[in-house]
């Protein structure tokens, strides 16, 4: 399957993003966008700094791309966002990217890119730069007073088919983690009761999922990628995570945490909370935010709908 490479640097064009996404459909092809930025290149000693400011973009970034989508009859098209400051790998050299989708002014950029792969070379694709494209930025922080450097993360959740919201939290919390980071998959055991049951992808699978995801997000740490059995997983029995990412909806889990931490005798964890996928985050920088909330039930009943067509999983 060819998989386009969308190479961009701030300021972020819009239009070339949603060209990018329409052709990439048309070819039955996955797509990864991949971010330059010299305000995370000079924040990389302490990302925390800018994080709030990353989680609003890359949100922004994954709403232009559900729209065009779901426009495209599409809702599941496989689409990747990577910061190349912060992946640790040139994502240009990767083998499974084939294909590359420039303006004229960098068509020379993929000849240096393509002398340089061991692999066969990237196809070219020119798409026409639009003067009347909008722009996103990163937008003031809000986040905390005394940014922090963590040096071991965690997060958990299901991951069944692992969709923007997954991936925005994934990589929020791989950006946060200096060293490691831990991630708990929730137990096939209690998953019984959900709707389309049969459609959950296996524990091992979706352990597998998140372990091949990180890898593309950030190959610089660690990762500890466990099935968890409880709600708290290695939260509570890990004394050496420093913090824990959480959303709005689930921020009372993480003050739950911190009161197990403290029963046990262990610090409490700083919590940094994922904004752009809650259900009260209506809209940020004038984007709707309501794309972002696909869940895994969603694509199951999705899945289970248009089970006689072709599947294709994001």
């Amino acid at each position: 399957m060819t998989n386009f490479l969308l190479p961009l640097r701030f300021q972020f064009i819009v239009g070339l993003q949603q060209r990018q996404i329409t052709l990439a459909i048309k070819k039955d092809a996955k797509l990864t966008i991949a971010i330059t930025c010299e305000e995370i290149k000079s924040n990389l000693a302490c990302l925390d700094a800018v994080w709030e400011k990353i989680q609003v973009f890359l949100g922004s970034l994954y709403v232009v791309q559900l729209n065009t989508s779901y426009q495209a009859g599409k809702p599941l098209f496989d689409c990747n966002v990577v910061f190349q400051d912060i992946c640790g790998y040139p994502v240009h050299l990767e083998p499974y990217i084939t294909a590359v989708c420039v303006v004229e002014k960098d068509k020379e950029q993929v000849n240096v890119w393509n002398a340089e792969r061991t692999d066969s070379p990237l196809d070219c694709h020119v798409l026409t730069d639009s003067h009347k494209d909008k722009h996103i930025e990163l937008t003031e922080n809000t986040g905390p007073i005394e940014p922090l450097v963590f040096k071991r993360v965690a997060v958990g959740g299901t991951f069944d088919h692992l969709h923007a919201g997954h991936k925005i939290l994934l990589t929020m919390t791989a950006i946060l983690s200096k060293e490691c980071m831990v991630v708990g998959v929730t137990d096939d055991c209690m998953l019984t009761k959900k709707k389309h049951r049969e459609l959950i992808d296996s524990t091992e699978k979706r352990v597998k999922t998140v372990q091949e995801y990180l890898n593309l997000v950030k190959r610089t740490i660690n990762y500890i990628v466990v099935p968890i059995t409880d709600p708290f997983g290695p939260t509570v029995t890990d004394p050496e995570i420093d913090a824990l990412v959480v959303s709005k909806e689930t921020l009372k889990g993480g003050d739950l945490v911190n009161n197990e931490r403290d029963m046990r005798g262990y610090p409490p964890l700083e919590l940094r909370i994922i904004d752009v996928i809650s259900s009260e985050n209506a809209s940020v920088e004038d984007k709707d935010m309501d794309v972002l909330k696909i869940s895994s039930s969603w694509i199951r009943e999705y899945i289970a709908k248009n089970k006689d067509q072709p599947r294709s999983t994001s």
